[in-house]
């Protein structure tokens, strides 16, 4: 272990840093912990401008006014929190640890069946959808969209029939699942997930009324908790090929109509990598 710790610390420090920028972000931070030599390297411009992406988007006026001038500086401002693009309707951070561009879509900048407001009041038919399109997106990754949101102290009527989530790529549907909003799943003490569905406002008013039964298959998407107090659903999954370029639409919306519904709150949609670009 000398021997090799020596061997090491012979090699310049373009040397190691031209190892380290074939790893990963988590891998040079943990690199950097190793002696002086390692620790010049990992925090070197030479390392981080392999990890941050040459085709970042333009980003709003003044919003990285504040990062730091190196390359380590504006990948940790970039994935620590999401920075504004100049329509200042969408949002873009960098994966922690691969550095793929993961994207925000506020709630402004989707098309809402009920909007005015975030906030679902009451209406008989549900639409949710968000654009994207692929060329912001890394290519040749696997990416998932996510709809993120909270039911008010009162809703009704957002458990069954089961809401349909569709994402398509360049007009072409990649994905298509049920999506269940007044429920959730949870991961146990024992590891076991389990699933829970939420009692409608009306339904605690009348505590003994009976439950219809719901069937929640594993087919049927649930939302988990965050930690930031809000919700998360996944509404599907999409490849970005290098050739693609197209609008990606992810949609939530009913196929039944007729059911009255209310209160959902609606914060956003996010796009998330789930591979390596």
């Amino acid at each position: 272990m000398e021997a090799g710790g020596n061997e090491i610390s012979r090699l310049s420090e373009e040397v190691l840093a031209s190892i380290l920028s074939l790893t990963s972000p988590p891998d040079a931070g943990r690199c950097a912990a190793v002696s002086r030599a390692f620790l010049a390297a990992a925090d070197s411009d030479a390392v981080w401008s392999r990890f941050l992406l040459h085709d970042l988007p333009r980003f709003a006026q003044g919003v990285l006014c504040r990062a730091p001038p190196s390359k380590k500086g504006l990948f940790r401002c970039l994935s620590d929190q999401p920075a504004l693009l100049p329509d200042k309707l969408v949002s873009m951070r960098l994966d922690r640890a691969t550095g793929a561009k993961c994207y925000i879509l506020s709630v402004r900048s989707l098309h809402i069946s009920f909007f005015e407001a975030a906030q679902l009041w009451g209406v008989w038919w549900l639409l949710i959808r968000g654009k994207i399109h692929s060329t912001m997106l890394c290519r040749n990754s696997k990416y998932a969209a996510y709809m993120v949101f909270k039911l008010a102290d009162e809703f009704t009527k957002l458990d069954f029939p089961f809401q349909v989530a569709s994402i398509s790529v360049g007009g072409n549907d990649s994905s298509t699942r049920q999506v269940c909003l007044q429920a959730y799943m949870e991961d146990g003490d024992d590891g076991v997930s389990r699933k829970h569905i939420l009692r409608s406002s009306w339904e605690s008013y009348l505590p003994h009324t009976k439950r219809r039964a719901i069937p929640l298959t594993d087919a049927v998407m649930l939302p988990r908790k965050r930690a930031d107090g809000w919700m998360e659903v996944e509404l599907g999954e999409f490849y970005n090929g290098e050739g693609c370029d197209g609008d990606v639409f992810v949609t939530l919306m009913e196929t039944e109509a007729g059911n009255f519904k209310s209160g959902l709150i609606v914060w956003g949609m996010e796009i998330r990598t789930k591979q390596r670009c």
